[in-house]
């Protein structure tokens, strides 16, 4: 929940915009005479645009030409003074204390959406905090799922500027393929020219291809087949376990000995694989580590008696660019009777309860 909000912890700026192109001025509270303030792209190069030196607590980009992004505004010693939208033929209007991370931004749909989500966001989080600190359950799950709500009014009602498409963004990494894909048209035809939001598409499009049929989808997604070494050197490929005439039913687990929610979820895995094996359920293990001694080790501790393999190369791998993985665990339990993806990230116990469902 927090990563928005402490991302967009910002101070600081004004800022308009001329059909010719962007003028930048900052007045700032508390902020150091003759430094350097530089804009940095963070949806390009994440180069610098431009600098400018602060004097009289104030500085000016004059005409910065850049086409619309999401950019940081930056000291020369790397502290952030906010992070803000350059659109062009707008103006924008930024004011704050350097010292107290204090912003009002304004004078764009794009930062006025940015401004409006930030101040939601931090009130949520008191609340948040607030009833973790109280040990309400109850309540931490509401306030969440109030966040959550939050996030998506926020794209809905700037699905036409770049600041929809920035929440788009950061919906993407728990949203459905299919429901990204449908946001995605919401977007202003100049919005889904930009090279972010084309991305946006192509993932959502690949994510699509291994993600489990979704209500009001004809797409039927089938496991694509990777080849890896187990511990003894020997190549599996992920179609040998499919198609054996044992296993009625494959998980395809994506995990790594450093990573702490994996360990956690290997006491179900170890229990759903006691339960089933016998009745058809195989896993196969791809580990993200880069060390063939941890990956043993864990191996043997955690009494992963399945298929294990590992390209050993973190994600730098083909599986995960053919699953779209980008964190783990993440794993996809495959039909072996036509290799059709029926679920996706069972954790805990939902693991066997699907299992028990699907093996009666």
């Amino acid at each position: 929940m927090k990563k928005i909000l402490l991302a967009l912890s910002v101070v600081a700026t004004m800022a308009s915009c001329t059909s010719d192109g962007c003028k930048i001025e900052g007045k700032l509270k508390n902020i150091s005479p003759d430094i350097m303030v530089y804009v940095m792209d963070m949806w390009g190069t994440r180069e610098i645009i431009d600098s400018a030196k602060v004097v009289n607590n104030g500085f000016e980009f004059k005409t910065l030409h850049h086409e619309p992004t999401f950019a940081h505004l930056v000291t020369k010693n790397g502290r952030p003074l906010t992070h803000l939208f350059i659109e062009k033929g707008a103006k924008i209007v930024v004011s704050g204390d350097a010292d107290k991370s204090e912003v009002v931004a304004h004078g764009t749909a794009a930062n006025d959406g940015l401004m409006q989500m930030m101040q939601s966001a931090k009130t949520i989080m008191q609340r948040f905090d607030e009833a973790q600190a109280a040990g309400d359950a109850v309540a931490v799950a509401a306030i969440r799922d109030e966040y959550y709500a939050m996030q998506q009014t926020s794209f809905e009602e700037n699905a036409t500027n770049i600041f929809g498409l920035f929440m788009l963004q950061q919906l993407s990494y728990s949203k459905a393929a299919a429901e990204v894909l449908k946001m995605h048209e919401q977007l202003s035809e100049e919005v889904k020219a930009l090279p972010i939001a084309v991305q946006i598409k192509s993932d959502a499009e690949r994510k699509m291809k291994t993600e489990p049929q979704v209500e009001g989808s004809d797409y039927v997604p089938h496991y694509i087949d990777v080849t890896y070494p187990n511990l003894a050197g020997e190549e599996v490929s992920l179609k040998s376990v499919v198609e054996n005439r044992s296993n009625r039913y494959v998980l395809l687990d994506f995990w790594a000995s450093w990573c702490g929610p994996c360990m956690r979820e290997m006491p179900y895995l170890r229990e759903a694989y006691k339960t089933f094996h016998k009745r058809g359920f195989e896993i196969y293990g791809v580990s993200f580590d880069k060390s063939k001694d941890a990956w043993e080790k864990a191996v043997k501790e955690q009494n992963m008696k399945w298929v294990n393999v590992s390209p050993l190369g973190g994600f730098e791998n083909v599986a995960a660019e053919e699953y779209c993985v980008t964190s783990i665990p993440t794993n996809f339990l495959i039909d072996c009777s036509n290799g059709v993806i029926v679920a996706k990230n069972l954790r805990g116990e939902a693991v066997v309860e699907k299992l028990a469902e699907l093996l009666k």
